[in-house]
């Protein structure tokens, strides 16, 4: 079991992102049931702000990828207040935001690898279970 954020589920969806080909590496792996991909709930509204404000996708093409999204049968979970209250706990300790905090509480939560595109984040917080796409091994799955 991994967790991924919106920064790695975004590539998904895009060939010509630089990590593209090991994104889609952990999605098949999740596909072919050899690793479940666990999410909060949030990734889901992440990726549709990402598409509609950061991208120059049209409506019909949005809510195709979102179908298509929801094919892929994540592990979806809604985190409970205690989850968010250790979210701002974290957010505040490391000085990111409560959105990237939320992955890394359910990672640790679940003892499993946070796994993210977003190197910045994984730098500013230098925690062992949280991996940058760029340095994950597809073959540790």
């Amino acid at each position: 079991m991994i967790v991924v954020d919106t920064s790695v589920a975004f590539k998904w969806f895009n060939a010509n992102e630089e990590g593209f080909d090991k994104a889609l590496i952990i999605l098949e792996y999740h596909l072919r049931k050899k690793n479940i991909i666990l999410v909060p709930s949030l990734l889901f509204y992440e990726i549709t702000n990402a598409w509609t404000t950061k991208s120059s996708l049209d409506e019909e093409k949005i809510k195709n990828n979102l179908k298509l999204l929801g094919k892929y049968s994540l592990e979806t979970l809604n985190l409970d207040t205690a989850s968010l209250q250790k979210s701002v706990h974290f957010a505040r300790e490391y000085k990111t935001s409560v959105y990237d905090a939320v992955y890394a509480i359910l990672a640790q939560e679940r003892k499993c690898d946070l796994v993210t595109a977003d190197q910045k984040f994984a730098e500013r917080v230098c925690l062992p279970f949280i991996k940058t796409l760029q340095s994950y091994s597809p073959t540790s799955l």
